[in-house]
């Protein structure tokens, strides 16, 4: 079994939960590690990510839990920090709140700013997701799965967050391969060139659970194919529920430890007296 989380939101953002209940909840599936990841707040208005005026009490919220219930459970300050493909880069906000945390994960979570004015997310609707293209990539879904890749590693090299969050979040909407097969070579050329960067980077790649509880087996991240690369070239991975409640919490876990022993996976990362170290499963 798995006792650690590193991908937890909350009420702050688009959790459903308070921080003390996931807490609660945790410690009663028996984990004894875990790490609050509130959506850092982004530059344009959004439903999804903290308020920038409730980023100080969710920080010290959580230094507080961590307080409360250290005899229970190890509790990391974190938060999923977003970086753009059209300027390559976080926000400066987050920038400044880095230094601040124990440990952050970097995700893309938009394809860009559709001709109406609006961001277009990777991961909200089908319908989104193929207007973002069309406006952004004028339409050229291999474009669009290039730079997605291209970016992810540029984001590793440049601010090497600790944790890459759901590395081929792009196939949510691509469902019966909607808009592109994930076993063409060009996709996994682009897919393979990202992990090279992502191993000089020395960022930890998760293995993330959340899409199952929402959308089942086929929005567990990452395929299994990219699993046997990401072992062939001895990238570290954690395990992570990416829990929005406290139901999912630990969500697939014991189904997903067989299927990285199947693969051939021997270890995940933890934290452990606030560094990384490996743990067998």
């Amino acid at each position: 079994m798995v006792h650690s989380n590193y991908h937890i939101h909350s009420n702050y953002c688009d959790g459903k939960n308070s921080l003390e209940e996931m807490v609660q909840a945790a410690i009663q599936e028996g984990l004894t590690s875990i790490g609050f990841t509130g959506h850092a707040p982004l530059p344009y208005e959004n439903d999804w990510t903290m308020k920038k005026e409730t980023v100080r009490s969710y920080m010290d919220e959580v230094r507080t839990l961590a307080e409360k219930y250290q005899e229970h459970i190890d509790i990391s300050l974190g938060m999923e920090i977003d970086y753009f493909m059209d300027t390559e880069d976080i926000s400066s906000d987050s920038k400044a709140l880095i230094p601040e945390l124990d440990f952050f994960i970097g995700s893309i979570h938009t394809i860009g700013k559709m001709r109406n004015g609006l961001m277009a997310d990777i991961d909200y609707t089908p319908e989104i997701f193929e207007a973002g293209i069309k406006d952004c990539f004028d339409g050229s879904v291999s474009a669009f799965v290039r730079r997605y890749y291209e970016s992810l590693g540029n984001m590793a090299l440049t601010i090497q967050p600790d944790i890459i969050g759901h590395m081929d979040i792009i196939k949510k909407n691509n469902a019966d391969n909607r808009f592109f097969d994930d076993q063409e070579p060009w996709y996994q050329e682009a897919a393979g060139t990202c992990l090279d960067k992502i191993k000089a980077s020395g960022s930890i790649i998760e293995v993330n659970t959340g899409g199952m509880i929402r959308y089942g087996d086929r929005c567990l991240y990452p395929e299994r194919w990219l699993m046997e690369t990401i072992l062939e070239k001895e990238i570290p991975i954690t395990l992570n529920g990416d829990s929005h409640t406290t139901e999912g919490i630990c969500y697939a876990y014991e189904e997903v430890l067989t299927l990285l022993k199947k693969v051939g996976f021997k270890a995940i990362m933890v934290r452990k007296k606030g560094s990384w170290a490996q743990e067998s499963i």
